[in-house]
This record gives C-alpha cells, structure tokens and sequence, in this order.
C-alpha cells in the first residue's frame, strides 16, 4: 500500500450511503505524534508517547473528578479514515480478507474509534494519557472511566452516580 487510498488485493469498496441523521459534538481535539495512518501504531500501548486530549468550552467543567481514574474510555471520531470498504485485506494478513465488521480497522462506514487509556495528568483543560492510536488533531466525541472501575466492592471513590 502506498497511499491511504490504494485497495490492497481482494478488498471491496463500496458507494455509501450520504449521512443524514446524527449530530455529534466534538468535545476537544487528540494531539499524538502521528500525522499519518502508514506510521500510527495498530494498538495503543500504556508505555507509549503522553498524548493530549484538549477539552473545548464550555465541555472543560465535565473533567472534575477525571483524575480520580487511573484508565479512561476515550471515543474519537477517525476524520480521514475511508467509509467505504465491506471487506478489507489487513496490511500484516498476506491475502486474508475480511469484513470490516470482524477488524479493529479504523476504515468502517462509522468510523468511531475506542482506545482504553493510561491516566497520567490533568492540566488545566488538557488530559494527558498513555494508549492512543490515533492521528494529531482527531476530533474527541467523548470520555469517560474505564468500566471495570464499577466493578461491586469498588471503594466510594469509584462508584457512577
């Protein structure tokens, strides 16, 4: 594969539908140290590079009490991922397709990306994390602590409302 573009042997693409009928809210924006998909990570790792997620107003609030969690769910929007492709060849798979729903692909016809991440800092309105793999600048729809902190017999601190 050469560019972002190029189908490698065996994919299918498809004429997708024109969106209608969601409507997200970016509440910040990634920086990592990645400007193309070729050179990000295929999996975050919690000793890789500290990332930034930045909070936007009026969201910035929403992050009191972010730093209790020592893991966070965080959901981004893949901007420049394809939406096309129903099967896929992944790059490290010599010639095994597959459907784009049985991948962790960041081309899908919804292209949200989930990554659990490292807490390392909070400043000011600005998370610092381990974990991300994704391109700088992608668009944050949402964060949240990891779910296995609501286990039963969590202490009071980690406990939802």
């Amino acid at each position: 594969m050469t560019t972002d573009t190029d189908l490698r042997p065996g994919e299918v693409a498809v004429d997708a539908p024109k969106p209608r009928d969601a409507t997200l809210y970016f509440i910040g924006r990634i920086r990592t140290p990645w400007t193309s998909r070729l050179e990000t990570p295929r999996q975050g790792s919690f000793e890789g590079p500290v990332c930034r997620l930045e909070i936007f107003e009026p969201w910035v609030p929403a992050l009191q009490g972010i730093d209790a969690f020592s893991h966070l769910q965080v959901l981004y929007w893949l901007n420049r991922a394809r939406r096309d492709l129903v099967q896929q060849s992944p790059r490290h798979h010599d010639g095994d397709t597959r459907g784009t729903f049985a991948l962790r692909s960041p081309v899908r016809p919804n292209p949200i990306g989930v990554s659990t991440v490292r807490f390392v800092a909070l400043e000011g309105s600005t998370v610092l994390v381990r974990g991300l793999d994704c391109l700088d600048e992608t668009p944050l729809i949402d964060l949240k602590p990891d779910r296995c902190v609501f286990t039963p017999g969590a202490g009071e601190d980690n406990k939802q409302d």
